[in-house]
């Protein structure tokens, strides 16, 4: 198969993590793979690394018609030109202009993976809502496949009129080699047990959808206590919120960390992570926390259930901006060993659900099915 990969942001997030494994895997399994980047960044690195091509074809994130229709002609042509047999795309802008350039060429299979409904986001005005509901029905009309992350964003869409035979729920998955084995979970324990501080950690992009103010009310709660809070990652918010930091006097108890490439190994030294966003598609952060056997605490958005509580029997999400909740739950896990333990036990064992190889198989079911 001739498959074109199509994304807006070329910087690492969930979405960019996603389309990496299925261009790797793809790769790997014969097919002829290339990616659209939308912009460049450390994406197109990645993929030189892995032996994908890649393409820069400037896709603005926000709406701005010059440049959408310029891109729009820009990806009809490649696609054109390419001949391929799927053309799938991932995030919001690439997703209209990739599948109405698809559309236009008459691709066989013209996929979008929705990384979270735009219109799901909760602090959307009504008037916002009802133009991204109206473009994604809209597009998803001319799209022959839709994938969720998530059930979650699946009952989204077909509550708001997207038609059900053309979704499908595949969950995003992590690498096997990225879930820590029990033995070596055990031995970190005893360390952890014996740290002079506490860590509960964030990772993710400083983005207006993690609800990062939600984190440093938090923290303000902590202070005083020995616990610190690690922020790892970075955004078009980064700056803004190492200046909040210092204007709320936490910059004992809050250390920014930057990008990081061994988020792992940080995630190992972490005692608890934390997800306060108010929008999520299936945080890969939280797939990873799992494969490190690290306690999770998050905001119920998205499909973070799904995976964390799937029958809802262990009481471990919050409503969005339930900071009162939010800091017992985190007090409740760092001032008890066992009680950490044996969360984390449970999500180390919830982790081998959720995997790169299986991700991929139930994407090429998409792939080839008529």
């Amino acid at each position: 198969m001739k498959i074109l990969y199509v994304i807006t942001g070329a910087d690492i997030g969930g979405a960019q993590n996603h389309l990496l494994y299925l261009s790797d895997w793809f790769s790997k399994k014969g097919h002829d793979v290339h990616v659209v980047l939308g912009e460049e960044g450390p994406l197109q690195q990645a993929l030189a690394e892995q032996n994908i091509a890649a393409t820069v074809i400037p896709i603005p994130r926000t709406i701005k018609l010059a440049k959408d229709l310029k891109a729009l002609w820009h990806v009809f042509l490649f696609i054109k030109k390419g001949n391929y047999d799927i053309v799938h795309s991932h995030s919001s802008k690439a997703g209209i202009i990739a599948r109405l350039a698809g559309f236009l060429n008459h691709t066989s299979k013209n996929i979008y993976t929705a990384h979270g409904f735009v219109f799901t986001d909760p602090t959307l005005s009504s008037k916002k809502k009802n133009l991204y509901l109206s473009l994604e029905k809209l597009f998803s009309s001319i799209s022959t496949n839709i994938i969720t992350v998530s059930n979650y964003d699946y009952q989204q869409g077909k509550t708001y009129g997207i038609k059900e035979q053309k979704m499908s729920v595949i969950h995003n998955g992590i690498p096997e080699q990225a879930i820590t084995s029990h033995s070596d979970w055990q031995k970190k324990q005893l360390r952890l047990r014996d740290t002079d501080k506490k860590v509960i950690g964030f990772v993710g992009r400083f983005v207006s959808e993690k609800n990062l103010d939600m984190l440093l009310r938090l923290a303000s709660r902590f202070n005083g206590q020995k616990v610190e809070f690690w922020l790892i990652g970075n955004g078009p918010l980064y700056d803004h919120y190492q200046t909040e930091i210092v204007k709320r006097n936490l910059q004992a108890i809050v250390q920014l960390k930057g990008h990081q490439d061994n988020v792992l190994e940080w995630m190992d030294n972490m005692h608890a992570m934390v997800i306060t966003s108010h929008k999520e598609g299936l945080p890969y952060v939280l797939l990873e926390a799992c494969g490190r056997g690290l306690p999770v605490i998050s905001t119920d958005v998205g499909g973070v259930k799904e995976v964390v509580d799937p029958y809802g029997t262990r009481d471990i999400l919050v409503d969005i901006n339930d900071d009162e909740a939010m800091y017992r739950k985190l007090v409740s896990l760092v001032s008890d060993d066992s009680a950490r333990e044996e969360m984390g036990k449970v999500l180390l064992e919830r982790a081998g659900a959720f995997t790169v190889e299986q991700m991929c198989l139930e994407t090429n079911e998409v792939y080839l099915f008529k």
